[in-house]
């Protein structure tokens, strides 16, 4: 129900740091800055499988986290997680339209939605969730930073003489494989206690992020801890648990 403003923040936003990072946009993704009600159903298809992803595939708790108190990167990785295969999903859907010969005037309106989703995601979560809000346990922000530097550390994703470039060829699959790390976290955390899954999805977030150096969680939680109740562990991360890279520091 907010499409509309979603899509004027992204359009606002992605201009203006593909400005500021010299990224050369696809000409797909420049025409849907350009395009206020393109931009909003594309925000509309991206939310409809999101949102649906909360009630679907392996979890181990429940999908909407209610009235639950967990750290809050548990959180970062199911946001995440509904992107992910909102992004999955439109891949398959843009593999099998464009295969199809004689598309009806629906399936053409999805093929092209099913492309400008991708851009979508990675440009809102990169430059959008990342450097938005306080850094107070902020779960979309953690999301963004984590499908960035997963990106770059696959080479996917270049920042090079103060220069942001793709390689629009390989994202799909650093993506859809950044998805399926979290969904073999999720499938595994089936049959582990609830706070072993918590260290394993700390695990995860740091295989590619680096946390602060005041980490408690980082230095490894003390035996009291590890034995105590789980609040404990969630008392223990820090409210910037994963600060800002020098990248999102200069944007």
């Amino acid at each position: 129900i907010f499409q509309d403003r979603e899509a004027a923040r992204y359009r606002r936003v992605v201009r203006e740091a593909a400005d500021i990072t010299k990224l050369e946009l696809p000409p797909m993704a420049a025409a849907m800055l350009g395009d206020q009600a393109l931009t909003e159903q594309t925000f509309v298809m991206w939310d409809l499988i999101h949102d649906r992803t909360h009630m679907r595939g392996d979890l181990p708790f429940d999908p909407f986290m209610i009235k639950q108190r967990m750290p809050y990167f548990l959180y970062s990785l199911e946001e995440l997680r509904c992107d992910l295969t909102a992004f999955r999903e439109s891949v398959r859907i843009q593999e099998r339209l464009s295969q199809q010969d004689g598309l009806t005037e629906a399936e053409a309106t999805t093929l092209e939605h099913a492309a400008l989703v991708q851009y979508a995601i990675i440009f809102d979560r990169i430059f959008r969730f990342a450097i938005t809000g306080s850094r107070v346990r902020n779960y979309d922000g953690l999301g963004g930073q984590l499908l960035f530097a997963w990106l770059h550390q696959r080479g996917v994703l270049d920042w090079t003489d103060t220069s942001l470039a793709f390689d629009w060829d390989g994202v799909p699959a650093a993506v859809v494989a950044l998805g399926e790390a979290i969904d073999e976290l999720y499938w595994r955390s089936i049959d582990r206690p609830k706070t072993a899954h918590w260290l394993a999805a700390y695990e995860l977030v740091r295989s590619t992020l680096t946390p602060a150096p005041a980490s408690v969680w980082a230095r490894g939680l003390p035996d009291e801890i590890l034995a105590g109740p789980p609040k404990g562990y969630t008392d223990s991360v820090l409210d910037d648990e994963f600060p800002l890279s020098m990248f999102y520091e200069s944007l």
